[in-house]
């Protein structure tokens, strides 16, 4: 038959039939490595929650420890520090001037007790005379004499210790005022020297991708305070992050092998094993009706030469070998009805159970005999 066929010039028919050999299942995922450990660059606390990112070093660049990589815009934070210091400035002077004033008062209230003292001194001393060497009264007038200059003393020291009391008050409270503005100063000063991160450490920078606009951070955008800008992943900690179709759910368990291969290095294989299956599916940032199963799939050697973050990968995840199984090819299995049905060369049909299936051919359990030949 297939050298009649050949002869017509039609393609030979396949000779699908059922054998005996081993079965491996292999899954196909994309992904992309990652970092499992890295050190974030947020936007820092300041007064105001949202801020614009005035420059960005470029992505994947190499970076030293302490250098400048991001630079968020201040010009808000400079304004109200120009504004912050003039204010300080004036409550210097005007502490300056309240602590003279406060001085001089106080010394001319001090010069007044002085004053009423010796007056009382001087009271004291022409009362104590005895009566019988003055007149009635005249020895009346001077004790009537001692008497309001006591009164007058009095006055003058109660008229001290309030000014001296009211003056500390107002000197407190204006001191208050001073630190602050003072203390204003510091936190803009800081708040402008945090809006510049720079490195923690040398490493490559990875910018961090834009919340719902799915592209890195550029110059302009805007960002608020908690924000991860930008990171420094360790390289030695590198994994692959794919994603499994919820249509697959259930294929794909930890602890299963997985064949990495990189794009940018097509002719090398990186094995590793599925360290994490989501328990829940997401939906795609821009596809809401496509879900996946996020996979991370730890490597057993890394190279951090050659790997970055962020390079795509082609993902084999390889499933549970069936050895001396029965096995079918697929494409003389009808798969779309339940149970499945084997299309026999006869032309008859026959019900079969099955067990794993690859990309060509699906492991027999029941209804098939070695050797059978299929349509």
């Amino acid at each position: 038959m297939r050298a009649e066929a050949r002869a017509a010039g039609r393609p030979a028919a396949p000779d699908l039939r059922v054998r005996r050999g081993d079965l491996r299942t292999r899954l196909l995922l994309t992904g992309e490595l990652a970092a499992a450990e890295a050190v974030a660059l947020t936007v820092p606390r300041t007064p105001t929650w949202q801020l614009q990112i005035r420059w960005l070093e470029q992505d994947g660049t190499p970076v030293k420890k302490g250098q400048k990589v991001v630079e968020l815009d201040n010009s808000s934070f400079t304004t109200e520090l120009e504004e912050k210091k003039l204010s300080a400035s004036e409550a210097e002077k005007e502490l300056a001037r309240t602590e003279a004033e406060a001085r001089t008062a106080a010394a001319e209230k001090r010069f007044t007790v002085q004053q009423k003292r010796t007056d009382l001194e001087k009271a004291r001393i022409a009362a104590a005379l005895p009566a019988d060497l003055l007149a009635g009264h005249e020895y009346q007038e001077r004790h009537l004499a001692v008497r309001r200059a006591e009164v007058e003393l009095a006055k003058a020291e109660d008229d001290l210790a309030t000014h001296v009391d009211a003056s500390a008050a107002d000197l407190a409270v204006r001191r208050v005022a001073l630190e602050k503005s003072r203390r204003q100063i510091r936190e803009a000063q800081q708040a402008i020297e945090e809006l510049t991160l720079r490195a923690p450490r040398d490493g490559i920078l990875l910018l961090a991708e834009h919340p719902w606009e799915g592209r890195k951070l550029q110059e302009g955008d805007a960002v608020w305070v908690g924000l991860a800008v930008a990171s420094l992943p360790d390289l030695s900690s590198l994994v692959v992050d794919a994603a499994l179709s919820d249509v697959d759910d259930g294929r794909v368990t930890p602890g299963m092998e997985a064949l990495c291969t990189l794009d940018v290095y097509p002719g090398e294989t990186f094995h590793g094993r599925v360290a994490d299956v989501a328990a829940v599916a997401r939906e795609a940032p821009r596809r809401p009706l496509l879900r996946s199963f996020p996979v991370r799939i730890r490597l057993d050697r890394v190279d951090p030469r050659r790997m970055r973050p962020g390079m795509s990968v082609r993902v084999e995840v390889m499933g549970r070998e069936v050895r001396n199984a029965l096995l079918a090819p697929r494409a003389g299995l009808d798969l779309g009805v339940q149970p499945p049905r084997a299309r026999l060369a006869g032309g008859r049909t026959a019900e079969i159970r099955l067990g794993p299936c690859s990309a060509g051919e699906c492991v027999v359990e029941q209804g098939l005999r070695e050797g059978e030949r299929l349509r």
